[in-house]
C-alpha cells in the first residue's frame, strides 16, 4: 500500500471519520480528503501526529510511498539472470542495502536486480557471482569497487526473484533498513539485520535470525513463522482475523496488543499457523491490526 491507502487503511481499523480524523490532527477535513486520495503528503509534523495517533513508525508509514517512488523509474540498474532446470536450494549472501525483496517468478530463471538512484557505477561496484553445486545453487552479491556498505545501506536497492517451480528452499543473509518477503512458497530463512520487514502473499515456513530490534507486518500469516532473537524486542503486525498459536523456546516473552492497546490471546490450539519465539531474553509483541 502507498500512503494514502495506508493512511484509509488506518483510519477505518481505528473507526474514525474523516471529519474525526482531522479534528485529532488540528486538520481540515479537505485536508485528510486530499491525503486519501494521494493528492499530496502531509508535513512531517503532520507525519509524525498520524504515527503517534495510530502507534506505528513513520517509517512504516512512508515505505511503500518511498518504493512506489523508487520503482517509477532507477536511475542506475544492473540486472543478472541464470536459467535453473531443476529444484535447487538457494543460499544468498548480500551487501549492506536499502531494501532487499526476494520474490518469485512463474519463469525458470534467478533474476538479481540490483538498483540505485545514486549509485551511478552500480554495475561496475557490485556483482553477482552464482555457482552450482549438485542441487544447491550460491548467490554471492559483493562489492568489487570502492564502494562500503555504508554506500549500499544509504542508496542500494536488491531485488532477487527466484523461480517458484525450482526452489525447494531459500537462505539469504544480509543487513538492511527493510526486507521485504512475497510469495516464498518454500521453507525460507534469513540470517542477519533487518530494522523493517514485510510479509506479503503466500508464503510458507518464513525463519528469521535476527539481531537487531524488528518492525515486522504481514499481510497474510506464513503455515510458520520462526524468530529467533537475544536481547531484543520486535513487534509484529498480523490480521484480526488470523487464526494461529504461539510457541515459546527459552527465557522469552510474548505479549498481544490490538491496534496498539494492550490486548488478550485470541490463539487457537488447532490453527495451522504458528508464530514461535526462541533465543534469549527476547520480548515479542504481536499486535492484531494489519
Amino acid at each position: 500500500m502507498n500512503f494514502a491507502e495506508k493512511l484509509r487503511a488506518l483510519r477505518k481499523q481505528f473507526k474514525f471519520s474523516q471529519e474525526q480524523l482531522a479534528e485529532k490532527l488540528n486538520v481540515s477535513r479537505q485536508a485528510i480528503t486530499k491525503w486519501e486520495t494521494e493528492g499530496g503528503l502531509p508535513d512531517i509534523e503532520n507525519l509524525m501526529a498520524i504515527a503517534a495517533l495510530f502507534s506505528v513508525s513513520m517509517d512504516e508509514l512512508l515505505s511503500a510511498e518511498k518504493l512506489t517512488r523508487a520503482e517509477q523509474g532507477f536511475a542506475y540498474t544492473s540486472v543478472t539472470e541464470y536459467d535453473v532446470s531443476r529444484v535447487m536450494h538457494f543460499d544468498i549472501h548480500a551487501p549492506g542495502a536499502l531494501e532487499v525483496r526476494v520474490t518469485t517468478s512463474p519463469n525458470e530463471k534467478l533474476r538479481v536486480q540490483l538498483a540505485s538512484q545514486v549509485l551511478q557505477t552500480i554495475d561496475k561496484d557490485y556483482k553477482v557471482q552464482i555457482d552450482e553445486h549438485r542441487s544447491r545453487m550460491d548467490v554471492d552479491i559483493r562489492r568489487s569497487g570502492e564502494k562500503n556498505d555504508a554506500d549500499g545501506k544509504e542508496a542500494l536497492y536488491i531485488e532477487i526473484a527466484l523461480p517458484a517451480s525450482f526452489c525447494g528452499e531459500a537462505e539469504l543473509s544480509a543487513a538492511a533498513k527493510t526486507l521485504r518477503l512475497a510469495d516464498m512458497g518454500f521453507p525460507f530463512e534469513f540470517d542477519g539485520k533487518a530494522a523493517e520487514v514485510f510479509i506479503t502473499g503466500e508464503n510458507s515456513r518464513v525463519t528469521l535470525n535476527c539481531g537487531i530490534d524488528m518492525d515486522m507486518s504481514a499481510e497474510r500469516l506464513p503455515s510458520a513463522i520462526e524468530i529467533n532473537q537475544i536481547n531484543a524486542s520486535s513487534k509484529l503486525r498480523i490480521p484480526q482475523n488470523a487464526k494461529f498459536f504461539t510457541k515459546i523456546k527459552g527465557a522469552n516473552r510474548i505479549t498481544f496488543t490490538e491496534n496498539g492497546k494492550p490486548a488478550k490471546y485470541k490463539g487457537e490450539a488447532d490453527a495451522d499457523n504458528r508464530i514461535e519465539l526462541a533465543g534469549m531474553n527476547a520480548e515479542l509483541v504481536i499486535d492484531y491490526g494489519v
